[in-house]
């Protein structure tokens, strides 16, 4: 009897960890996948216009992915951002960060308020650096055209997707059942060490 009441709750101490680490920031990518990344493009930021469609019910940022080409110091730049809503022409989100935690060639989280019923609705997300002493920065985009992500550069419509991401920060299913398979594995896998040596 003790020792099912012991699986029971080292079972439901897995669940409970399981959920509380299947909560994460859900990126959902407005460009296409299947492009492979040696095709991915790139262009000098100064301001750059991205529209999209959120699939999600809300949205709690964006990633992108970008290079610092010749910075100092990453923490001395500035970028501005703003997403309007584009039948409503509401700005919904705008601030500025700095970009101390850039990585070059990875994605680059902003965060900001959550905007509630967004789910296939169209935005229009602009950036701009504000502030570079040395170098410059650089976003990336895929090649081709897309009818509900339009990409403008400068005032130009551009052939091509930007390689960016909403975020969405909620408990994922996928994320939730792999992380049970792993423990499950882990478990399964030191029952059989402990067999196998006892």
């Amino acid at each position: 009897m003790k020792s099912k009441i012991k699986v029971i709750v080292i079972g439901l101490i897995i669940l409970c960890l399981a959920g509380v680490y299947a909560i994460i920031d859900k990126a959902v990518s407005i460009y296409d996948t299947s492009c492979d990344t040696s095709a991915f493009q790139s262009i000098t930021l100064e301001k750059l216009e991205q529209s999209f469609v959120c699939k999600e019910n809300h949205m709690d940022g964006i990633s992108l992915k970008v290079a610092a080409d010749g910075v100092l110091d990453k923490s001395q730049v500035v970028m501005a951002y703003k997403i309007i809503e584009k039948d409503s022409k509401e700005v919904v989100a705008q601030g500025k960060t700095d970009l101390k935690k850039v990585r070059n060639g990875k994605f680059f989280k902003i965060k900001f308020d959550r905007i509630d019923a967004t789910k296939d609705k169209k935005y229009m997300l602009e950036m701009s650096v504000q502030e570079c002493p040395t170098g410059s920065i650089r976003v990336f985009y895929t090649p081709g055209s897309n009818e509900n992500a339009t990409l403008i550069y400068d005032g130009q419509t551009i052939e091509g997707v930007g390689v960016i991401r909403s975020l969405t920060h909620r408990f994922d299913l996928e994320t939730f059942i792999v992380t049970l398979c792993f423990a499950a594995y882990i478990i399964l896998f030191m029952r059989w060490l402990y067999k196998l040596f006892e």
